[in-house]
């Protein structure tokens, strides 16, 4: 049996930081806004004779052998194919294996790459094991699982893009996590005035979400007035987006992305601030660094009509363009 899967990334809008939990449920009505895109990450898992387990990650450059699946529980914290071995360890596949991972974002892009190669590796694993757990089930997984390979609270928000596609709203509250999908109309639209990059730079440092979930629950009013400007700025987006007023969907970007940077200044690098400076010298309208930041990617926002002319001046400058469109399958499991 050969299973093949695979599962979107995301450009996350607003909202980010506060999908990790306990901090939204300090923060009434909290949601975070994001859209999968096709840069997806792919799992190929084929039963083997015997009984070893072969693991290579292409886009790492690692490789792993296992005697079998009893050796799997002997995980090394660190070890670079952690999130697979572990989970292998949770799903506890019978058999002889052979497992290729592989992302189509750049590493450290800030797309939520491992949080879909999670989803991925979730659907291929439950597959073999004939699809024990539901897709709900799957999302807790993989959320749980990640949170033991980072070894601190994993947010929430990676993972529902990764298995349902499109353009989302996360909402978050006492009684959990809940996905609020958008039209597909609507998230065409919006992918019309998107423009990707990569900087060139994997990131190194951006936001420590341990240190501001410490000091928010701590009680540092700064940090506080930050997280609550971010959460106003993804209410603002999600209402913006819903009525069609693009204009007012990025400034609540950009008010999103100004309260991000005070929260944690090394999110952005003087390469970054160049660069987003250039493009908004050249029609791009709103900016958001993706993910934690330090590096990694930086999405524009932009008018339809300046869209290619953005990309173009871009390119001319040496800027890495990352091509994508909005991906509405979510998780994709095949066997045979």
């Amino acid at each position: 049996m050969i299973v093949n899967s695979s599962a979107p990334t995301r450009i996350d809008l607003a909202g980010g930081t506060s999908d990790i939990w306990p901090l939204y449920l300090f923060q009434p009505n909290a949601r975070t806004v994001n859209i999968a895109i096709n840069q997806r990450a792919k799992a190929k898992v084929e039963q083997i004779n015997g009984n070893a387990i072969e693991i290579r990650s292409e886009d790492l450059g690692h490789s792993h052998r296992l005697p079998s699946i009893d050796y799997v529980d002997e995980i090394e914290a660190g070890h670079p194919l952690e999130l697979i071995l572990r989970l292998l360890a949770f799903f506890r596949p019978t058999g002889g294996l052979s497992i290729t991972t592989s992302c189509m974002s750049p590493a450290g892009a800030g797309l939520g790459g491992s949080s879909a190669l999670a989803i991925s590796l979730c659907g291929a694993l439950n597959s073999l094991i004939g699809g024990k757990y539901s897709r709900e089930e799957l999302v807790t997984i993989a959320k749980n699982v990640e949170t033991q390979v980072l070894r601190i609270p994993a947010g929430v928000q990676d993972y529902y893009p990764a298995m349902y596609g499109g353009l989302n709203t996360v909402l978050l509250g006492i009684t959990g996590d809940s996905l609020l999908r958008h039209s597909h109309i609507l998230a065409h639209n919006l992918e019309s005035r998107l423009v990707l990059v990569y900087s060139g730079k994997s990131r190194n440092s951006g936001i420590n979400n341990w240190g501001v979930m410490k000091d928010f629950l701590d009680g540092n009013k700064e940090v506080q007035s930050h997280m609550r400007a971010i959460q106003e700025a993804a209410m603002d987006l999600e209402v913006a987006l819903k009525t069609g007023r693009f204009d007012e969907a990025a400034r609540a970007i950009e008010y999103e992305m100004e309260a991000r940077k005070r929260l944690a200044p090394t999110i952005t690098t003087p390469e970054i601030d160049e660069l987003i400076a250039f493009a908004k010298e050249n029609g791009a309208k709103a900016a958001k660094i993706c993910g934690a930041g330090g590096g990694g990617c930086v999405m524009f926002m932009t008018a339809p009509s300046e869209k290619f002319t953005l990309i173009k001046k871009l390119r001319d400058r040496g800027t890495q363009i990352i091509d994508f469109h909005v991906d509405s399958d979510g998780l994709s499991v095949n066997s045979y």
